[in-house]
């Protein structure tokens, strides 16, 4: 009996402690996701934001990757749409992007794009890397860190992705090319989302 009435308040005060958690997480667990997410990552045109675009992207990721490859060439594109959707420029680290993708070779490659084509980094925060199982889930969200606008999702079209899957070295050039002249609609299509956070 003793046990029972043990067992039972042992489960009251751990269905107390997660409703606690779930209202109010910044008081129980010491800061809201929104005040550690954003530490440091001063978006705008401003000191904390000199850095230049590059001139010869493809350059720059042979440089920084190692090898240019169509997964890179994919995210790169995909940075490049964002600026524009979302109206901002290189280096403003106004965005915040999450890349979804399994966490292996060539499939992560597309972060190292989504750097070169937009400016943002790892080190500041805006972008960042979840884990997908399979190709048919690869997405890349991006929305701009004042709340104005919408949330963009970037859906590379399961042909395309089949199409550069497990590339030979030997094929990494001419997809790579061929990736960065596709029509954009081909490689990608562009969701919007207005959520009730987004102001207008």
């Amino acid at each position: 009996m003793i046990k029972k009435a043990s067992l039972i308040l042992v489960l009251l005060v751990m269905c107390g402690l997660v409703i606690c958690i779930l209202t109010y997480p910044r008081y129980v667990l010491g800061s809201s996701e929104e005040e550690h997410h954003f530490v440091g990552a001063v978006g705008g045109d401003n000191a904390y934001n000199r850095g230049q675009a590059p001139e010869d992207w493809w350059g720059e990721i042979k440089r920084m990757h190692g090898h240019v490859g169509p997964w890179n060439v994919l995210g790169w594109r995909i940075g490049q749409a964002a600026l524009r959707e979302l109206d901002t420029k290189w280096g403003r680290h106004e965005l915040d992007i999450i890349c979804y993708v399994p966490i292996k070779t060539p499939h992560s490659c597309m972060a190292d794009g989504l750097v070169i084509g937009t400016g943002n980094t790892i080190g500041r925060l805006d972008i960042r890397l979840a884990e997908v199982a399979c190709l048919d889930l690869i997405h890349v969200c991006i929305q701009r860190k004042d709340g104005t606008g919408p949330v963009l999702i970037f859906k590379p079209r399961p042909a395309y992705l089949r199409h550069i899957d497990a590339p030979k070295p030997e094929e990494l050039e001419k997809l790579s090319r061929e990736c960065s002249t596709m029509k954009e609609s081909d490689v990608f299509e562009i969701q919007r989302i207005t959520t009730s956070n987004t102001q207008r």
